[in-house]
């Protein structure tokens, strides 16, 4: 009996010791996910080249908008839920409600694309890891969304279609709607459209063919389009965004867009990692690729975050205008995730435009253009690199 009692009290001090040190070890274990002191831990070509892969393939403006609402992933969830629950609310209603939520407008302007924000809702941990990686290497971010587009233009499955054009300047793939009024969300596999060249992101979920949609080289399109109409007035709207290939950040409104995000700002400053991993040949690096921003041409590089604005600031500089660097303690950060700065003011800030009171209704969609698309051509406008 007492050899019996002191083997349970031997077992019991095991546990308490292998219980002790677990608690001990998690918060180290944890904290080697973001880097030191819970900062961010740069990625290199194929880690950022699995965090692209679904979405380098979308139009220009949409790769924009879901870079900087990725660093949202609560508001994105939310804003799922809530798209789910007024799918039958009418149109007009539902943009009207979409831009009175509190959201930041890029999460706001993915409401006119319930397919995109849902596949950003299921897959979170994706989509928070997209987020902290756009914010802290925005430009290499930029750059493995590039060498997506060259690695399926090259195994052939990136093309112009009756949907979508396709943009070749000089190695800078450019994707734009052939209706400047009408988006088609292309619908492919990421992890076999690039010829094998990305590995799967783990848990990552791929959503089968939805109904309707055409499956043609590589990418598939719906019969019937997104009609941008309903949201072409608020000033979160599609065309109101735009990747700056050559500088390395989205724009928003003509001017750099900076997430305020908690989730982000607290584990890195913006720019602050970019180390311009894609200039070198390597693992994840097509060949003879040539990156559009280089460590030393990108807006924002290594060093401390001193370009943010202050909260709700939705600066929209008349053409032209200089912004100088304004310094801003990170004591001034606001402490929510529904917060939106953008790059430093101009003298006279500007806020977005409100909402008009009068709103044409648009189409509730078009067919895709019954003419074919001309060929992909390798001499393409620059007006297209979205300076």
């Amino acid at each position: 009996m007492q050899q019996s009692w002191a083997v349970s009290g031997y077992q019991i001090a095991r546990q308490s010791i292998a219980l002790t040190l677990s608690v001990l070890i998690i918060p180290f274990a944890t904290g080697s996910l973001y880097g030191q002191n819970g900062g961010y831990a740069p990625l290199d070509p194929p880690a950022l080249d699995q965090l692209v892969a679904p979405i380098a393939l979308y139009p220009d403006s949409l790769v924009a908008q879901i870079l900087t609402a990725s660093t949202y992933p609560q508001q994105v969830s939310d804003a799922d839920n809530w798209s789910q629950q007024t799918a039958g609310m009418p149109p007009q209603q539902r943009a009207d409600e979409a831009n009175n939520m509190p959201w930041d407008p890029s999460v706001k302007a993915l409401t006119a694309f319930p397919s995109v924000l849902d596949n950003l809702a299921r897959n979170t941990n994706w989509t928070a890891a997209l987020g902290n990686a756009y914010y802290n290497q925005p430009g290499d971010v930029m750059n493995a969304v590039q060498a997506a587009r060259v690695q399926a233009e090259q195994a052939g499955y990136l093309r112009s279609s009756p949907q979508q054009r396709v943009y070749d300047n000089g190695g800078l793939v450019t994707i734009v709607p052939v209706d400047p009024g009408v988006v088609y969300v292309p619908y492919y596999n990421p992890w076999r459209i690039y010829g094998g060249w990305v590995s799967p992101y783990a848990g990552f979920y791929v959503y089968p063919p939805p109904p309707g949609v055409l499956i043609g080289v590589g990418l598939g399109f719906a019969a019937v389009g997104i009609s941008l109409g309903l949201f072409a007035h608020f000033a979160w709207g599609y065309s109101n965004w735009a990747p700056n290939w050559r500088g390395g950040v989205v724009v928003y409104n003509h001017n750099t867009y900076i997430s305020n995000s908690t989730t982000v700002i607290n584990r890195g400053n913006f720019g602050a990692y970019n180390r311009g991993v894609f200039e070198h040949a390597g693992p994840g690096v097509p060949a003879n690729f040539r990156p559009p921003v280089t460590r030393a041409t990108a807006s924002f590089s290594p060093g401390p975050n001193v370009n943010r604005a202050a909260p709700n600031a939705f600066n929209r500089p008349a053409p032209g205008v200089t912004r100088p660097p304004a310094a801003v303690s990170p004591a001034a950060r606001p402490q929510f995730e529904g917060g939106q700065a953008a790059r430093p003011p101009a003298p006279q800030a500007h806020a977005a435009p409100p909402a008009q009171a009068q709103r044409p209704p648009a189409p509730q969609g078009h067919a895709a253009p019954s003419h074919p698309a001309p060929a992909p051509s390798k001499a393409r406008p620059e007006e297209h690199e979205h300076h």
